[in-house]
């Protein structure tokens, strides 16, 4: 297995703990389980102080007190852990902006402004998950620059579905909703990503009404579209 000059070889598997039998009440597949939660927890912490490239095997068993040994157990290469971080914390925004969504009154803006808000508010509680997900994930590889662009699609398919539900009538007035959705999140993670950058010194209210105004122009749009002429 290839490994990259700033990763560590992997030890030689042990069958200690791999075997069938129960460890104080927990099954193997259990002990597993919670030790690929320890490293998938370590790791946003390394990645989010050094960023993927500089980190190594080794720091991330220091920092979830494991061997390397287990690290191989559950990842074959760093870029794969990479890729379980990114993964959870996709899914774990994708369920704050879904219920964020779910509270909110069915207003185009009032929406907007819950799913940005949401979406900062996530970011700003934990700057290191804006490092994995909007500043590293484009600089891994090939095999994460794909993961990524499919997790923006699943937020651009969130706000499409929405703009076509308010405004089903965009393609009378020559606007593609999918489009529309595509420049709606490649701005707010631009805004996002910048405000990261510079340690979310902007108060996140102001941050908000930057981003949601880009929304609002183009509901005001769809909205005057839709509205018949006097």
């Amino acid at each position: 297995m290839a490994v990259s000059r700033t990763r560590v070889n992997p030890e030689i598997p042990s069958t200690s703990g791999t075997t069938g039998r129960r460890y104080a009440g927990v099954d193997p597949e259990e002990r597993q389980r919670q030790r690929k939660a320890r490293l998938v927890e370590a790791a946003l912490a390394v990645f989010g102080e050094k960023g993927f490239h500089p980190a190594t095997v080794r720091d991330v068993c220091k920092e979830a007190k494991l061997t390397s040994r287990y690290f191989y157990e559950s990842f074959d290469s760093m870029e794969a852990l990479f890729r379980s971080v990114y993964g959870s914390i996709s899914r774990e925004l994708m369920q704050v902006t879904i219920v964020a969504l779910a509270q909110c009154p069915p207003d185009p803006e009032k929406l907007s402004e819950a799913a940005i808000r949401a979406f900062l508010e996530f970011i700003q509680e934990d700057p290191r998950r804006a490092r994995v997900g909007l500043i590293d994930a484009l600089n891994v590889g090939e095999g994460m620059n794909s993961l990524a662009n499919k997790a923006s699609q699943d937020y651009a398919q969130l706000v499409g579905a929405f703009v076509s539900q308010f405004f089903p009538n965009l393609a009378e007035l020559g606007l593609n909703p999918t489009i529309i959705a595509d420049g709606l999140v490649g701005s707010s993670n631009r805004i996002a990503t910048q405000w990261v950058a510079e340690k979310c010194k902007t108060p996140l209210d102001e941050v908000l009404h930057n981003c949601v105004s880009i929304f609002r122009a183009c509901i005001e749009m769809a909205q005057r579209g839709s509205t018949p002429p006097p």
